[in-house]
């Protein structure tokens, strides 16, 4: 291959030139850069710093956003209330309900401890955001590479875990029991994978090396498969469907998704006990595994208690005082574990149908904000509806409705994504 002659070269010095001036003097490429990196080396280690490489972010975006020249956060506020306000509205309303509910909750310790947690999360994630939204032009670029670097590194950290058998955690933390840290590692995985479609379509946009796609996905495969969390391979499959067709029909599948996770959330105290009596019938008794046979037990459990408090819920925090002992698979456990390991009817057990009907309006909202602003988009609009996806089968089928890590894992996907709201591929990224 011929050496670029004198002008080539002028203009790639020039493009790198440029590129480091941007960065230098724009922050909010740094905070963009360092949080997908962080985001990585915490997912990877059981996802326990996901929050404060959050809140550090925020603060750094915050400070930068009230005292650099002009203002600029101020500025986008405006905007924002502008372009998706509505979605902005119902998720204020839903966070600040679920906050209020902490005042009739039996348990005050635990609600004052989410509350603080919640409220930081709702004031920074935003901030996070938007300083990642905020990179344009090679900003971009420096974003989507850290972001890939971060996923990258969450995999390659979660793999040589799952090979060695926890080698690094046993050393870090020798007294955790093997099923703990399988969870914690679970936990990571599902955050990390979150964001597969992200890096995937970010390394397409780079032009990279198919070799370097092709690791991604090996890796991606490998860990959905570890850490006895049988969700991740199913939402790995599920949200790889979805961001093909949705590479086709952006916009339908889009609405398709937000759509359904409105209605999953909305009628979860009719969708639950359903399926849980579908599995009770093909799989009667304790025939069903462990895991899935005490999940569909909490689901009708939880569904009963809703409809005593129906409207307000039983207050945020509620979840781990239903601690009377049933029997499954000859063991005694608590009627509820923490939580029914369904996040919408922990939504409704605790903040009841007016709690559930402001989060599936913010769903919906949020919705229509993203039809609007990636519908143009193939790329990034897949990108967001395989997370999305993978996202909703995990949380509405496993986890807590106000854990950290999801929130944070969210608020990732929502801002790298939009780096990836380009007309074509970058050139010359590798350079």
């Amino acid at each position: 291959m011929p050496a670029p002659g004198p002008e080539r070269r002028r203009c790639l010095t020039g493009t790198a030139l440029n590129l480091e001036r941007k960065v230098r003097t724009d922050p909010r490429a740094r905070i963009a850069g360092a949080f997908g990196i962080a985001f990585g080396l915490f997912a990877g280690t059981g996802t326990a710093g996901l929050a404060m490489a959050l809140a550090l972010a925020g603060l750094w975006g915050l400070f930068f956003g009230f005292t650099a020249r002009g203002r600029p956060l101020d500025r986008s506020l405006g905007q924002t209330v502008k372009r998706a306000g509505e979605a902005w509205l119902f998720l204020f309303l839903f966070v600040f309900w679920v906050l209020m509910t902490s005042f009739w909750s039996p348990a005050q310790g635990l609600a004052a401890e989410t509350v603080r947690r919640l409220a930081t999360l709702a004031i920074l994630g935003p901030i996070v955001v938007w300083a990642v939204h905020a990179c344009t032009g090679q900003d971009r670029l420096l974003a989507q590479r850290a972001i890939v670097a971060g996923v990258f590194t969450a995999l390659a950290i979660l793999t040589s875990e799952a090979i060695s058998h926890y080698a690094m955690t046993y050393i870090a933390t020798p007294y955790k029991e093997p099923l703990e840290i399988a969870g914690d590692m679970g936990r990571g995985a599902t955050a990390t994978l979150v964001l597969f479609w992200v890096a995937f379509a970010c390394l397409h946009q780079q032009q990279s090396d198919t070799r370097v796609r092709f690791a991604l996905v090996v890796l991606a495969l490998f860990v959905a498969f570890q850490f006895g969390t049988d969700l991740n391979a199913l939402g790995l499959v599920v949200g790889t469907l979805v961001a093909l067709l949705t590479l086709r029909i952006p916009r339908f599948m889009l609405a398709l998704v937000t759509a359904g996770t409105a209605v999953l959330v909305a009628a979860a105290p009719m969708i639950y006990p359903t399926l849980a009596d579908l599995a009770h019938r093909a799989l009667p008794g304790e025939a069903m595994p462990l895991s899935y046979g005490r999940r569909a037990q909490m689901w009708e459990v939880a569904s009963h208690l809703i409809m005593q408090k129906p409207l307000t819920g039983w207050g945020l925090g509620a979840g781990s005082t239903f601690d009377a002992p049933i029997a499954y698979g000859g063991i005694s456990w608590p009627i509820i574990q923490l939580h029914p390991h369904s996040a919408p009817l922990h939504i409704w057990l605790e903040t009841g149908g007016i709690g559930a009907l402001l989060a599936s309006l913010a769903i919906v909202t949020g919705g229509g904000v993203a039809i609007r602003l990636y519908g143009r988009y193939p790329v990034a609009a897949a990108a967001l509806a395989g997370g999305l996806t993978f996202l909703a089968i995990s949380w509405g089928f496993s986890h807590a409705a106000w854990r950290e890590w999801v929130w944070v894992s969210f608020a990732a996907l929502i801002a790298f994504s939009a780096m990836l709201r380009n007309p074509r591929r970058w050139r010359q990224a590798r350079q």
